[in-house]
């Protein structure tokens, strides 16, 4: 490609030369409008506000009286157990439910995310915060800086530290790295060096559960903490030109479903065969959009609330450690999870009283007016209430 450039580019330069001065002028032309356009994002960031981030209480300064080690396992994508029995899921999920049931995990089967997307749900799940997409109702675009929350510094990260935790970030492919924020976390079984200078993130795919049990070989003080994902089983394609249907989209996500249940299954042993007492979390992202022809309709005014639970409800089940005192029955959605977790291992119930509405939003643009709308409310009823709108 590089030579076929370099020689399409020697025949036009060749052919033309003598229209040089007009190519320039109309060159400049371009540059002015390129500018024009490039002001507006430059403002955009230049404004960035990060008061969002800031606890309403102490929580940062919590001291913890438990310290198992805490492994956090994300499945990209896998839908929460109120879901996918449903009409738009139909999964008998019974073989993976009785293995948790059978390993001591409690499930939540109505938990949800906050945010329709991997970057913006789990920047307010390690921050413990709303950040309501920053405010801007921009159809498509991710929370700014998400990145650098998740991988270099959050409430989550800060309260782990301060309580010598060690860290661990343990991924299949690049896609929250791919910004190249600061490295927060001690350890990343992703380096830096290896990464393409220009990368979406799915350039290549590591063997997570190899690199987990590295980990676990060469980490025998704790505490640790480990933060474990894979993009599984996802949720369907994104664009309307590379779908199949919703019928074909649901019959793929199902076959990555049970791929996701044999990755989940191995992971909790080999977690198991190493720390008798750990907390397990497994916790999903998001949903997996079933039900959509593509997961791009979710800017669309949700029209019926099983396609609304389809992008927010997310797999949650939690090991906790033996004798613990459970004060969990207020996990509802991802931004309050480790609030409630650093309640439970605190001993200290105080921290409950600052958690953030369980309500979730939504970047609509069709069907209504361009804005942000709560979606789920805090009783968990499918709504459509305008947040913010242009």
């Amino acid at each position: 490609m590089l030579l076929l450039t370099f020689f399409i580019a020697f025949v036009l330069g060749f052919l033309l030369f003598k229209y040089l001065k007009k190519i320039i002028k109309f060159q400049f032309l371009l540059a002015i409008v390129g500018f024009i356009f490039l002001i507006p994002i430059l403002l955009k960031y230049t404004s960035y506000n990060n008061d969002w981030q800031k606890q309403p209480d102490a929580i940062e300064a919590v001291k913890l009286k438990n310290r198992p080690n805490i492994y956090v396992i994300q499945p990209d994508g896998y839908v929460g157990l109120s879901e996918i029995g449903g009409d738009n899921y139909r999964k008998e999920n019974k073989i993976f439910n009785s293995f948790l049931l059978e390993n001591n995990f409690k499930l939540y089967p109505n938990y949800r995310s906050n945010y329709y997307s991997t970057l913006s749900s789990n920047s307010s799940m390690f921050m413990m915060k709303h950040h309501y997409y920053n405010r801007r109702a921009e159809v498509g675009s991710e929370l700014l800086f998400a990145r650098d929350v998740i991988i270099s510094d959050n409430s989550v990260l800060s309260i782990l530290k301060k309580n010598k935790y060690s860290t661990s970030l343990i991924l299949e492919n690049s896609y929250l790295l791919t910004s190249r924020p600061k490295m927060g976390f001690d350890f990343s079984n992703i380096d830096y060096n290896n990464l393409p200078v220009v990368s979406r993130g799915f350039e290549f795919k590591k063997d997570v559960l190899k690199d987990l049990q590295s980990a676990l070989k060469k980490n025998k003080e704790g505490p640790h903490f480990y933060f474990i994902e894979r993009i599984l089983p996802g949720h369907i394609t994104t664009q309307k030109s590379s779908s199949g249907g919703k019928q074909l989209e649901r019959s793929k996500y199902m076959e990555r479903l049970d791929e996701a249940n044999i990755w989940l299954t191995e992971t909790v042993n080999l977690i198991n065969k190493n720390d008798t007492n750990a907390l397990i979390i497994i916790v999903a992202d998001h949903g997996g959009f079933v039900g959509y022809d593509y997961s791009g309709q979710s800017h669309e005014k949700p029209k019926s609330r099983d396609n609304t639970f389809s992008m927010f409800s997310s797999l949650l089940a939690i090991k906790w450690p033996e004798h613990t005192d459970i004060i969990d029955k207020d996990i509802k959605s991802s931004v309050n999870l480790f609030r409630t977790i650093f309640s439970v291992l605190s001993e200290d119930k105080s921290l409950l009283i600052n958690a953030q509405s369980n309500a979730s939003y939504l970047t609509v643009n069709e069907g209504a007016q361009l804005g942000i709308y709560e979606v789920i409310d805090e009783d968990n009823n499918a709504v459509f209430k305008p947040f913010i709108t242009d």
